[in-house]
């Protein structure tokens, strides 16, 4: 089996420092595939080529996919293996003080509030983006690394992010307890494996499913889990 990665969506599909495919989307498939003992390799490839190798048959499997019409003609879908979840992160100390808010509470009660530049959070952001803007509340920029950073040095209050993006952060800098999400999520959406209809059988479809909800199941998942995301109690909407 040939699988698409990404070089650079961290903490899901990333390059180790030896060049090494890492991250929760590559531990996933790989525990699957292992389980329904395929050989498998991995091709570092941006994600709109994959699609075209996909479609093609030239590849067979495409992690973090969402479903759509166009791609269902040339893909089957696995069930959904993990949420891209975007939360409201903001200092652990003011967590009691704000662990009710919506994202309009925030704008209404002043807070600054950070973003990546060109970002999609769901509806609920894009319904308040151009308000909160407009008001000075909130401010975008492109690194990650740097909006976080910001909440550690009091500079922003809060800062919206995947959710597994702002553990990994939280990780890096060694600032775990310092930060927390709201129960909150401004979005929520499930990501899916694409399997290549040209190169894969219809019938491995339901064997490769089967040993998801086994890998989804296992200790061994909770454990791989802690990884990326080092509580066993996160709350959501």
């Amino acid at each position: 089996m040939s699988i698409a990665y990404a070089k650079n969506y961290i903490p899901y599909q990333f390059q180790s420092s030896s060049g090494v495919p890492s991250g929760l989307d590559i531990d996933i498939i790989s525990a699957i595939l292992d389980e329904l003992e395929c050989e498998y390799n991995f091709i570092e490839i941006p994600a709109k080529r994959a699609q075209v190798l996909l479609k093609r048959g030239a590849l067979d499997i495409m992690p973090a996919a969402s479903i759509t019409q166009e791609r269902q003609s040339y893909s089957y879908f696995s069930e959904p293996y993990r949420d891209e979840a975007i939360a409201m992160f903001v200092r652990s100390e003011s967590l009691s003080k704000y662990q009710y808010y919506v994202l309009r509470d925030a704008i209404d009660n002043g807070l600054r509030i950070t973003a990546g530049l060109g970002a999609w959070y769901g509806p609920e952001y894009n319904e308040e983006k151009a308000r909160a803007i407009e008001i000075g509340a909130l401010t975008l920029n492109a690194s990650t690394a740097v909006r976080f950073q910001q909440l550690f040095d009091l500079r922003t209050d809060m800062v919206l992010a995947d959710l597994f993006v702002g553990y990994h952060y939280a990780i890096k800098s060694n600032r775990l307890d310092d930060f927390s999400p709201l129960p909150h999520l401004l979005n929520s959406d499930p990501a899916h494996f694409m399997l290549s209809k040209s190169s894969i059988p219809r019938e491995f479809v339901s064997e490769f499913n089967n040993a998801l909800e086994l890998v989804l199941s296992s200790e061994k998942y909770e454990r791989l889990l802690e990884k990326y995301r080092p509580t066993a109690n996160v709350h959501t909407n």
